[in-house]
């Protein structure tokens, strides 16, 4: 059989499981000869293989008759002819269907021992309309669906959802999944849903990039549940862990993980000795700090519809003639942002060094014919017309939303965020989050607020709160920005505050570690901490951005990022 081709493996969502790892996870699933075995998306058939491999070596004499499984791909029962042979026609044993319209009647009214395989990695946007009604259907069906899933989880979620109809008391599970896993807020309520029904769950972010070579560069996440059971009850922890490579994922599976006791929720909590959890929860608790969320509303930047046309140089602007009545200054990347404050001067100078920093805000186009004109007929008709942010604005050619916020956090990054203070008062394009604080904050502590974003504390926070994205950078979505932990008490602000010029200085000439030291020397001072606390705090942020980037394939220094 010829394998997918690139846009086929994103419309199913298949990215077949090699044998060594499906090997791994069905030697922990399946633990006796007469174990019944349902894959419900086989694809490949790696897991049936492996699946077979296990059964004999536990004595089994016949183990093609336990599998059974379900595929909507008419490639996958090629593969399953190729691989397995006579086992394909069989009824009632593997179907051609999609597993979510599925039901018990279709497989015999058997249950299952085990269930296991790599679901389909497919988004609600592009699933097809048929699979979105059965994905609704499950939710009102299910005897175990929870209203906190919601109808915009994934399609591997309503996979695992679905399984649990089919699974005998006892039953174990092994899912090979994507990252999103780790994060999605339906990905936390589907765990829920399934620490009632298991007595253990285990959930391990596996470093290595195991589909690298079919076009997916992100972390699998492997979720072990065993004890199944239709009657819920008071859940499980679900221990967390993080395997770099086969060898380290087959000890986690067969042992305990190491989850910290103080949190149950976060897999980068396993990367966190038991002193610094301690440590974070002390301060968290003694009244001296506020997550980001409670002092400021975060939210993305202006959406423009099309940055390349209206976020421009200077030379760019002259090429057209276009004059300070069409142009606004506009922060297009974080990258252009040096100091811990952004003042008009400082956005001057990135105008002469012919930064795109200039944004296209023409009030009125109608003067015929004007540069303005010109420069926007340069934008195609049909595409102009197509462009959903376009058409919602009352004139598509002004993008600017007029929300200047009063400061800028990074969005996407190889380090630490930054906050930085908009002294211009200009606005910003979507690859920046806009931060507007709530109450009576003076503009002397919003600098100092700034500051405190830089300490250890905060970054090694913002890590927790983040997510590893594709290459490794650190994403924050104003839900996870919203969360980080800020020294705000007035002894730490009033610290920082004598020296954030300094602190600005050093930011504008690139010295972060050394601004971060000076930070976390002011902070330890006002608060009386040990500077090693904050030591740690900064060891430990660094290890979790070294996890974002195992085990992908790079050489040189590590991309920056805006």
């Amino acid at each position: 059989m010829q394998p997918h081709s690139k846009d086929e493996r994103k419309a199913l969502g298949a990215y077949y499981t090699p044998s060594n790892l499906s090997q791994v996870l069905c030697d922990w699933a399946i633990k006796s000869p007469d174990s019944v075995v349902l894959e419900p998306s086989f694809g490949g058939c790696g897991f049936l293989e492996t699946s077979v491999v296990t059964l004999k070596a536990l004595g089994c004499k016949n183990p093609e008759d336990q599998l059974y499984g379900a595929d909507i791909d008419e490639k996958a029962f090629g593969f399953l002819s190729d691989k397995l042979g006579r086992i394909s026609a069989v009824s009632n044993r593997f179907i051609c269907l999609d597993f979510i319209q599925s039901n018990k009647q279709d497989f015999g009214n058997i249950t299952f021992d085990v269930a296991i395989g790599n679901p389909p990695y497919v988004s609600m946007h592009s699933m097809t309309e048929r699979q979105r009604e059965s994905c609704k259907k499950i939710l009102r069906a299910s005897p175990f669906a929870d209203k906190t899933l919601g109808i915009n989880a994934s399609l591997w979620a309503f996979f695992l959802l679905h399984t649990l109809s089919f699974l005998k008391t006892g039953a174990r599970t092994a899912w090979v999944l994507p990252s999103s896993a780790l994060h999605a807020d339906y990905a936390k309520a589907l765990l829920a849903i399934y620490e009632k029904h298991f007595e253990t769950i285990k959930v391990i972010k596996l470093n290595q990039r195991f589909f690298q070579s079919l076009g997916a560069d992100e972390v699998s996440v492997i979720l072990l549940a065993e004890g199944f059971s239709e009657t819920p009850s008071i859940g499980p922890k679900t221990q967390y862990a993080i395997a770099d490579d086969l060898d380290t994922l087959r000890v986690l599976v067969s042992n305990n993980c190491t989850t910290q006791d103080a949190f149950s929720d976060n897999y980068k909590h396993s990367i966190m000795s038991s002193d610094v959890l301690r440590k974070m929860l002390e301060i968290q608790e003694s009244g001296s700090t506020e997550r980001l969320g409670e002092i400021g509303k975060v939210i993305i930047g202006m959406v423009t519809g099309d940055n390349k046309t209206f976020v421009i140089s200077k030379k760019e602007a002259e090429a057209f003639n276009l004059g300070p009545d069409v142009l606004k200054p506009v922060i297009g990347r974080f990258s252009q942002l040096k100091g811990l404050i952004h003042t008009l001067s400082r956005h001057k100078k990135l105008e002469n060094e012919n930064s795109k920093c200039l944004l296209v805000c023409p009030r009125s186009v109608s003067q015929k014919p004007s540069p303005i004109r010109s420069y926007l007929a340069t934008v195609d008709r049909k595409k102009r017309h197509a462009n959903r942010t376009f058409v919602k604005r009352p004139n598509w050619f002004y993008p600017d939303d007029g929300r200047y916020p009063d400061a800028f956090l990074s969005y996407m990054l190889d380090k630490g965020p930054r906050l930085v203070i908009n002294a211009s008062r200009i606005n910003c394009t979507n690859s920046v989050h806009r931060v507007f604080f709530t109450g009576d904050i003076s503009y002397e502590n919003k600098k100092a607020i700034a500051a405190s974003f830089l300490s250890s504390y905060s970054q090694l926070s913002a890590e927790i709160a983040g997510r590893s994205y594709g290459s490794g950078v650190l994403k924050l979505e104003p839900t996870a920005a919203k969360n980080i932990s800020i020294f705000t008490s007035s002894k730490v602000l009033k610290k920082l505050s004598s020296i954030v010029a300094q602190i600005d200085g050093m930011l504008s000439k690139g010295l972060l570690i050394e601004a971060q030291k000076l930070v976390d020397e002011a902070i330890c001072n006002a608060e009386g901490i040990p500077r090693k606390t904050f030591l740690n705090f900064s060891k430990c942020a660094e290890e979790m951005r070294n996890d974002r980037y195992k085990g992908l394939r790079r050489s040189g220094p590590r991309i920056k990022s805006d």
